[in-house]
């Protein structure tokens, strides 16, 4: 920027998108520059070089302003607090102001007249002053609000700081307990100052995610900063453990022990470490860790060695998908964040680019097809690419058609590439109510038994796909919480179509329904009188009020567009209208259908129906139930 290479700061964007960012900070405060005129020399540039939102990060309203005029999307401004109060002239108004003129979110600094917040009490006192006021006297939607608890160094020894990351940690909690609908980040890198840089990224990659589960939705990170927990050493982790929650004892001081584990250690050195270390391993396990690792130097070579050894599938099917397993059993866990499965995922397509002219030409279409799309309105496909490389690496053939695709373009690509499965996925709420859309064309055309679908993203749960949107689709819909139980999904679909045998596709998630209540009535014998007693009704005890995770479901259910009159399946009766005529036959074998309720037995002479107690069956249907329970 200093130099006018205006490009190069570009690529600097770019090379952040392939790291994994998901947003984009852009700051270009810098004594003696003219910081209007940078920031739009580079918003406007980065407006049309990233699909990415970009973080205007300024202390001047005007350069936020300057940012703002120049990108047509919506932009996050960073930041507002309360450090010269909360009049009409002050700095949080006039900024937030800005936010409400150009309908941009906000990341609101939990730092008020008196100071940073230190104490997990504090941050959330300021945070709730903060949300308060931009939701009351602004306008701004809590979901527009990104609370940074801060972080301090706990590294400099003194006793004042060192519950510092304990208390961020606990601030972030207890704000996502009051506030869920509030979104929480954080500059991480704070928190290991001092240290040296290879202490650094372990510092930093374990206070992550220890503030991940304790509710942080995104953090202000260069991916080269961080690695994921499993690249560690068990007693690295412990000792940067033990120096966050402060858990000194008698002759042991973790923030001394991390210093010793690293001392002349240098974040090349540390890297250099993990290279020799990989080169001492067996040539399989070599090739394996790699992917894990999503290290490429020396990976062609390791594959030419393996050549001299196996056939070219042969290392794929043996060594480099078990890599892959592992990398999704990490990312299932919690142990490994996006960036690191994508360095993964990358790595394992360069293998399989590197071995495939020594792969033998088959006359076979390969194991599958399968359209891939992110459904129309939505632009975001991290995970639906993740997807992509999964599955070619698996043999399969995917077409990906990219962002913002209609059913109608999506259907055209099944029939001209013979698909044997339909991919969708999006982020946004609004994409699950377009998934349902276009399940209910492939309806109308006739074509659900022809296409079985999987879905995916970020707004869409296994509850929503496998029993509301399982109930209007003719054909066969599953969900796939990530690209490993997308694999799974292909390999079952495909395994039944050429009819593999063992091959099923898992048990779908059924819908909870409360115990019937069922009245006895006693009828009176032929020539006997009436009980003077009332009927007895036996039905099971129900709260005075629905609990809490039933209401938030309904809420949920409402958002995600499923407003439907309760379906008639509880009671055995399909919900599913026949297949018009000539239609072809279904593939796809679906789970048996409850039997029907069986219906009365006829009346003997003289006796009235059922015999001499009637018996009525009222099933209630659950109105709300938890997404994450069947």
């Amino acid at each position: 920027m200093l130099e006018g290479r205006w490009d190069n700061c570009v690529e600097l964007a770019r090379e952040q998108i392939r790291e994994g960012a998901h947003m984009l900070d852009l700051c270009v405060d810098y004594v003696g520059r003219d910081g209007v005129a940078d920031m739009k020399e580079l918003a406007g540039r980065f407006a049309t070089a990233s699909t990415l939102p970009i973080v205007l990060d300024s202390t001047e309203v005007d350069v936020i302003r300057a940012g703002l005029e120049k990108l047509g999307g919506r932009a996050v401004i960073n930041s507002v607090n309360y450090e010269d109060g909360a009049g009409p002239e002050s700095r949080f108004a006039r900024v937030t102001r800005l936010a409400q003129e150009h309908g941009a979110a906000l990341i609101a600094l939990t730092i008020d007249e008196e100071g940073q917040a230190r104490t997990a009490e504090k941050k959330v006192e300021i945070a709730e002053r903060l949300i308060d006021d931009l939701t009351g006297n602004w306008g701004i939607r809590e979901e527009d609000i990104l609370v940074d608890c801060l972080t301090f160094t706990i590294c400099t020894g003194q006793e004042e700081s060192r519950k510092d990351g304990l208390a961020t940690i606990e601030g972030i909690r207890l704000l996502k307990e009051r506030h869920p609908r509030v979104q929480t980040t954080l500059g991480l890198s704070n928190i290991s100052f001092g240290l040296n840089p290879a202490a650094r990224i372990l510092l930093n990659s374990v206070f992550l995610d220890e503030c991940v589960r304790a509710g942080l939705d995104s953090a202000i990170v260069h991916a080269s900063k961080i690695l994921p927990i499993a690249r560690f050493t068990e007693e690295e982790v412990r000792t940067a453990l033990d120096l966050i929650h402060d858990r000194r004892a008698e002759g042991y001081d973790p923030l001394q022990k991390l210093m010793q584990l690293f001392e002349g250690a240098t974040a090349k050195s540390l890297k250099a470490g993990k290279a020799e270390e990989l080169a001492a391993l067996p040539l399989d396990e070599r090739l394996k860790r790699r992917i894990i690792d999503g290290e490429k130097n020396g990976l062609e070579q390791d594959l030419d060695d393996a050549l001299t050894e196996r056939p070219a599938l042969a290392i794929v099917n043996e060594t480099l998908l078990d890599g892959m397993k592992v990398v999704g059993e990490l990312f299932g866990s919690g142990q490994m964040q996006l960036p690191f499965v994508l360095q993964s995922a990358e790595v394992m397509k360069t293998a399989v680019a590197h071995l495939e002219p020594h792969m033998e030409k088959t006359d076979e279409a390969g194991k599958g097809t399968i359209v891939l799309a992110t459904v129309r309105g939505d632009v975001h496909d991290i995970g639906k690419n993740l997807v992509d490389i999964i599955l070619t690496n698996n043999g399969y053939n995917v077409v990906n058609l990219g962002i913002k695709q209609p059913v109608s373009a999506i259907l055209d690509a099944a029939d001209e590439h013979k698909a044997d499965v339909i991919g969708m996925s999006g982020l946004l709420v609004k994409s699950t109510v377009i998934m349902k859309e276009n399940l209910e064309e492939l309806n109308q055309r006739g074509l659900a038994t022809d296409y079985p679908v999987i879905l995916g993203g970020a707004a869409l749960t296994r509850a929503y796909v496998e029993q509301d949107l399982h109930e209007i689709y003719q054909g066969e819909v599953r969900y796939a919480r990530d690209a490993f139980e997308g694999l799974r999904l292909m390999d079952a679909l495909i395994g039944i179509k050429r009819g593999v045998p063992g091959a099923q596709l898992p048990e779908l998630r059924q819908r909870r329904v409360r115990a019937a209540t069922v009245e006895i009535e006693e009828r009176p014998e032929e020539g006997t009188s009436a009980p003077t007693s009332p009927p007895t009704t036996r039905s099971p005890p129900r709260p005075s009020a629905a609990p809490a995770w039933s209401r938030a479901s309904s809420s949920r259910s409402t958002r995600a567009g499923s407003t439907r009159a309760p379906s008639s399946r509880a009671s055995g009766a399909s919900s599913r209208p026949a297949p018009a005529t000539g239609r072809r036959t279904r593939n796809w074998p679906r789970p048996r259908a409850a039997p029907a309720a069986r219906t009365a037995r006829p009346a003997a002479d003289g006796q009235p129906a059922g015999g001499r107690r009637g018996v009525r069956l009222l099933p209630v249907r659950l109105q709300g139930r938890r997404p994450d329970h069947p």
